[in-house]
C-alpha cells in the first residue's frame, strides 16, 4: 500500500523507476544523495550525515552514532554506487575548492560548510521531481521509497533476508520482514492456491 497523508509506508519502486527518478534528479547532489540511500538501503537522516571519510574504495561506514539502532553499519558498495559517489567527488571538490576529505559532509546545507543539507530539503527536491516525471511514477513515493525498493527487491529476487538486513541494518529480522513489500502477483498467486 503506497504511503498517503503520513499514513502507510513508503512505495516500493522498480528498479527502472528508480532509474527514472535518478536520471531526473535536480543535481549530481540529490543524485548522490538518492544513488546512496538506493544501493546501501540507508535512512535518509544517517546519510545526509555521511562524511567523506566513511567512503571506501568497497564499503560505506554508517557510524553507530548516526544510525537509528545506534550500531555502525558496512554495506558493500557495487560498482553502480562507487561510480556515482567518483562523479560527485569531483563535483564536490570543484564546488568547494577543497578536498573531498574525513569530516567533511558529503551533503552539505547551501548557505553552511559544515552543516548537512536538512530533511526537508532533501524531500522538497524529491517532490519536485515526481512533480516533473508526473504519472510515470506512481503516488506515495518518499525518501524512505529507496531504503525499502532496496530491501524488497534483494528478498524478491532470492537474497536471504540477514544478508538484506546487512545493508538495511534492522534491528531484527522480524522488523525487515515487516518492511519487504509483497507485491500484487504474489498477493493473486497466494489467492490463487485456494482457489480463491
Amino acid at each position: 500500500m503506497p504511503k498517503t497523508n503520513g499514513n502507510g509506508q513508503a512505495r516500493v519502486l522498480t528498479p527502472d523507476e528508480l532509474d527514472q527518478l535518478m536520471e531526473a534528479a535536480p543535481s549530481l547532489e540529490h543524485r548522490a544523495l538518492w544513488a546512496v540511500m538506493r544501493f546501501s538501503g540507508s535512512r535518509v537522516t544517517e546519510t545526509l550525515r555521511l562524511h567523506w571519510g566513511a567512503i571506501h574504495s568497497d564499503r560505506i561506514v554508517f557510524e553507530a552514532t548516526t544510525t537509528k539502532t545506534k550500531r555502525t553499519r558496512e554495506p558493500l558498495m557495487g560498482e553502480r554506487l562507487r561510480a556515482e559517489l567518483d562523479r560527485y567527488r569531483q563535483h564536490w571538490e570543484q564546488r568547494h575548492g577543497r578536498e573531498a576529505r574525513n569530516g567533511a559532509l558529503l551533503f552539505l546545507s547551501p548557505n553552511s560548510e559544515t552543516q548537512p543539507m536538512t530533511r526537508q530539503a532533501a524531500d522538497l527536491a524529491l517532490r519536485k521531481t515526481l512533480k516533473v516525471l508526473g504519472s510515470h511514477i506512481a503516488s506515495g513515493v518518499s525518501l524512505h521509497s529507496f531504503r525499502r525498493s532496496l530491501a524488497t527487491t534483494m528478498a524478491q529476487r532470492g537474497a536471504s533476508l540477514r544478508t538484506v538486513q546487512r545493508f538495511t541494518g534492522h534491528a531484527s529480522l522480524g522488523q525487515l520482514q515487516q518492511y519487504i513489500d509483497v507485491s500484487e502477483s504474489d498477493e493473486a498467486a497466494a489467492l490463487a492456491l485456494i482457489n480463491g
